[in-house]
């Protein structure tokens, strides 16, 4: 039997396993020019507690009973479209579901095993790494002497947007929520300096770690650390804003304090939405990909095993439990 996940209800504050049904349902049936699948990883999202919300978003809000809808790689186990063979591996915006059914092939993209490992289409050489450098280098654009500050540093976007702002030479900074994200910043990813912001005020640790200002600040966030940042940045700052997570829980919105320094500064705040840049995404493959291959880049995957578990990560990622990109393995590779 098929088993999918859906929304049961819709969260009020924090999002939590109540919210989830996990059921059985129908094998899905290959039609015409279809394309049959078996999931392999799912991928855990900040963004997915936004489309639990009625209210709009960038993206389309689920519907309560439907199933939850991801990034996911999958194995073609069978196909009526001659551009799928049986034996590929795709990535596509699928159901939280052991197999699904793609019509006509829709959204969906062979993955290139050369590159990687197949869960790499889903982060580093996927969105989240997308994200990064559209971030970190084309809207931070850090040069050498530059101060680079980074939240959620030990996060799937964050560890990269930081490694790709120390190869372009500026002096990279992150703040992350536990001794073991720091640790692995600083040891793993080669930031120059990081802190835990859950033992150490913000301004203090700012104080301390960017004596010079911040010339560039990739916010994952939002909230208290937003505002500190805006404290800190020196004249013509700029401000990649790729998420809030902070607040993604919070009933109502706190505002930010502070931006009177977006005009005293003359700091640029830029938020983006990676599906804008998805054109960039086949480049991006190319100048990382040997990187990786290297050793050059390092890029962490938390994984945790069973379609059962997945509301459980998705709730945990968004608690900060996960180092790097958490992902759920519904099946072997």
């Amino acid at each position: 039997m098929n088993t999918r996940i859906v929304l049961a209800k819709r969260p009020v504050g924090w999002v939590d396993e109540s919210c989830f049904a996990i059921e059985p349902c129908p094998e899905p049936t290959c039609g015409a020019e279809d394309v049959l699948l078996e999931a392999i990883y799912l991928s855990t999202d900040p963004y997915l507690r936004g489309r639990m919300n009625a209210g709009p978003s960038y993206a389309p809000g689920f519907s309560v009973g439907q199933a939850i809808v991801s990034r996911v790689v999958a194995r073609v186990i069978g196909s009526n479209n001659a551009r799928f063979q049986v034996g590929d591996v795709v990535w596509g915006f699928l159901d939280w579901a052991l197999r699904s059914v793609a019509r006509r092939g829709e959204g969906l993209h062979k993955i290139d095993p050369s590159l990687g490992r197949i869960s790499h289409a889903v982060s580093v050489l996927g969105m989240p790494g997308l994200t990064a450098w559209v971030g970190a280098i084309e809207l931070g654009q850090p040069v050498p002497g530059d101060t680079f500050y980074v939240s959620s540093a030990a996060g799937a976007v964050g560890q990269l947007a930081g490694q790709f702002a120390r190869r372009a030479g500026a002096r990279v900074v992150g703040s992350a929520g536990s001794g073991d994200k720091v640790d692995y910043v600083l040891q793993r990813c080669g930031f120059d300096a990081a802190f835990n912001y859950k033992t150490i005020g913000l301004d203090d640790a700012l104080r301390q770690h960017c004596p010079n200002g911040i010339d560039v600040y990739f916010d994952n966030v939002g909230g208290a650390t937003l505002e500190a940042a805006l404290r800190h940045a020196n004249v013509a700052a700029r401000f990649p804003v790729c998420g809030m997570i902070s607040s993604y829980n919070e009933v109502g919105d706190t505002g930010i304090k502070g931006l009177q320094a977006v005009l005293s500064k003359r700091i640029t705040m830029t938020g983006f939405i990676i599906y804008d840049h998805v054109h960039k995404l086949a480049a991006y493959q190319a100048r990382v990909a040997p990187w990786l291959r290297s050793g050059e880049l390092v890029f962490h995957e938390d994984i945790v095993q069973g379609i059962a578990n997945a509301p459980a990560a998705l709730i945990g990622m968004m608690k900060g439990e996960a180092i790097g990109k958490r992902l759920v393995q519904v099946a072997a590779e």
